[in-house]
């Protein structure tokens, strides 16, 4: 997620533009300090501070003691300084550090001698506007990928955007194709029950899908492409090996969409398309960019094949100097045991680049070319937590099931248990979980979004998205508003719940968890040649691209987004805004055995956004009796959350 600055009032000097997260390290360096007693100290990101003038670090925050220890620990190991002082229990000075280490991150520590350590906060410092595309960047980007796809014999439009998908630039090679098909090929008895299968679309909001899922799955911890996004969405993980369950991502696709009330800003939500990766600048992540030139809109369905799509290559090319640092891309990250990828295609060899008024082209009158906007989001600590907020989620709301001050504490649970929660997709390996936190009340009206610092920006619409339908499936009246929805369009997922004996009638309390299990083409997930589950299609009309309910639902207001028609709804059903969500990490609420909401956490791993979700939901857990893991479909018990194998740091 991308994050504000703090001005040290200097021109010379660096702001601090992130307070990553918080997480314990097993190396680094130890500077000697003094005496200390048992109060453990604390660091307060927002006020510390780099002067670049005198290459000095300012660490604030309490309970510094003589005798205490500094650590301090950057991506090469060790941050060479010079000498250290503590000037108060409040301020410690570091000189001589490098600005080059403190551009990329320091994770700082201080511990008393007692043993008693403060949590560690990662510091990054860069100048206002290093780390943000330019204008001359976005053209420079533009210039290089159309000098590769030149040289490639691809005519293609070209997309950038940056950190938060604002769009910086769609260019259109001559020649490029217009539209693009989507699909994988899957043929259905009514062109109805095909989802976006065989839609198609303009080219240009592929590119900007494709180089938004650059930007939004990527952090200062992970860089994936849409070459992982496919990887992680499809109905077996890895993808075509059999007798395997979804993949951990299942539905992500439909996120971040343009109808939605959330974070509406790709036109096609995530892409799984080969053709989209992350932009960094001078380390930092920028945004991302986009290809789209072959004519089809679709994913990697076999990655054994390692196929070299030129939308790749020439994507790869484009971000020339802008690359992800390599030792946080996609395939650096592997869950449990499976290496994800990255791209299939190695930085070509340097073409000569024309001037960008010379490109043979034109640039979309209707995204020119522009710098990255400022962030909606800015950084806060409340209660002795720092995280990132948008104002419009921000400070908590009340309802008429939760008041304020108990929505701040639900999110304040959930992010305490993620800075001692192990990532699952994130360096270096033990790093803290980063996510995206959202409560929203019975209704589905968020109440408040609290991010941990990195928080990959996806997570932003999707914890609300898992918050919503566990909220949605466990109330009362679920049931009657998907048979009055859209002139009875979904009555046939309603029966065939019913025909498995899944009540939608506030009897149950459904996790996301639950609710993904029964979206699956094989019941139960992972079983090959056995029937769909109740909210999914059959696996000979599945798709990413038509999965059953999840997209139904969107299918209307997103057509009618396309045409040209605003929509402020996915959904003709109150509480569904940005749609379902059928991967894990949320629970319900309840106050005195009554539904009152639900909490969803998107982030650094499906099983982490469990435990997250549910220790989040302290004082405020489902009854025994209710949850989804008392009830059988099939013979088949319902999950209702999974928690990882030793979860903490």
């Amino acid at each position: 997620m991308a994050m504000n600055s703090l001005s040290i009032h200097s021109p010379n000097r660096f702001r601090l533009i992130a307070a990553v997260a918080l997480f314990f390290l097993a190396s680094g360096s130890l500077i000697p300090l003094a005496q200390s007693v048992n109060t453990p100290p604390s660091i307060n990101a927002q006020a510390c501070a780099y002067d670049g003038d005198l290459h000095r670090l300012i660490i604030k925050g309490d309970g510094f003691q003589t005798d205490s220890t500094v650590q301090i620990v950057g991506q090469a190991g060790e941050a060479a300084h010079g000498r250290t002082k503590i000037k108060n229990s409040r301020k410690i000075i570091i000189t001589d550090i490098a600005d080059s280490d403190l551009k990329l991150g320091v994770d700082v520590t201080v511990t008393n001698p007692g043993g008693n350590a403060s949590p560690t906060v990662r510091l990054i410092f860069d100048s206002s506007t290093d780390h943000m595309l330019t204008g001359g960047d976005v053209q420079t980007i533009i210039a290089q990928a159309v000098a590769q796809a030149q040289a490639s014999g691809l005519r293609a439009t070209v997309a950038v955007v940056d950190t938060e998908a604002n769009v910086l630039g769609v260019f259109r090679m001559n020649g490029a194709p217009a539209d693009t098909l989507i699909g994988v090929g899957k043929h259905c008895p009514q062109p109805s029950d095909c989802g976006l299968e065989g839609l198609r679309v303009p080219s240009g909001f592929a590119a900007i899908s494709k180089a938004g899922t650059g930007a939004f799955l990527s952090s200062q911890g992970h860089a994936f492409t849409t070459r992982t996004a496919s990887f992680i969405v499809q109905e077996h993980f890895p993808p075509g090996v059999s007798f395997t369950s979804g993949g951990p991502l299942f539905g992500v696709q439909f996120s971040q969409l343009p109808c939605g009330d959330i974070n509406p800003v790709l036109p096609l939500g995530l892409s799984a398309d080969p053709g989209g990766v992350p932009l960094y600048k001078n380390g930092i992540r920028a945004g991302g960019i986009g290809i789209e030139g072959d004519g089809r809109y679709s994913l990697d369905a076999d990655p054994r094949d390692d196929d070299q799509p030129v939308e790749e290559l020439v994507a790869v090319a484009g971000s020339r100097g802008f690359e992800a640092p390599a030792a946080i891309r996609g395939d650096q990250i592997i869950v449990n045991g499976i290496r994800f990828p990255f791209v299939n295609t190695a930085l070509p060899a340097q073409l000569q680049v024309q001037d960008f008024a010379q490109l043979r082209g034109s640039v979309d009158p209707g995204f020119p070319i522009r710098a990255a906007l400022p962030s909606q989001f800015h950084a806060v600590t409340v209660d002795g937590v720092q995280g990132q907020v948008s104002d419009r989620f921000f400070p908590p709301q009340s309802s008429r099931g939760l008041t304020a001050n108990e929505v701040q504490l639900l999110l304040l649970q959930a992010a305490r248990q993620a800075f001692i929660t192990r990532g699952a997709i994130r360096v270096p390996e033990g790093s803290a979980a980063q996510v995206n936190i959202a409560v929203v009340d019975v209704d589905g009206i968020v109440l408040g979004i609290f991010s941990t610092p990195d928080a990959a920006i996806f997570g932003f619409d999707v914890c609300v998205q898992k918050a919503r339908t566990a909220a949605f499936l466990s109330r009362a009246t679920s049931a009657a508003e998907l048979q009055a929805a859209e002139h009875g369009k979904f009555v046939k997922y309603l029966d065939a719940a019913t025909r498995d004996g899944v009540k939608l009638d506030g009897s149950v309390a459904f996790s996301d968890r639950a609710a993904g299990f029964l979206s699956r083409p094989f019941f139960p997930d992972g079983i090959d040649e056995t029937d769909n589950g109740p909210f999914s299609k059959r696996i000979d009309q599945f798709s990413p691209f038509n999965d059953g309910l999840q997209l139904d639902l969107v299918k209307t207001a997103l057509g009618l987004v396309l045409n040209g028609q605003p929509q402020t709804s996915c959904t003709a059903i109150r509480g569904l805004e940005n749609g379902l969500q059928i991967f894990p990490g949320s629970v319900p609420l309840y106050k005195n055995g009554r539904l009152v909401g639900a909490i969803g956490v998107s982030g650094d791993g499906v099983d982490q956004d469990d435990l997250i979700a549910a220790m989040g939901s302290s004082g405020f857990e489902a009854p025994d009796g209710v949850r989804s893991d008392r009830v059988f479909v099939r013979g088949v018990r319902l999950p209702y959350v999974k928690f990882p194998r030793q979860p903490n740091r």
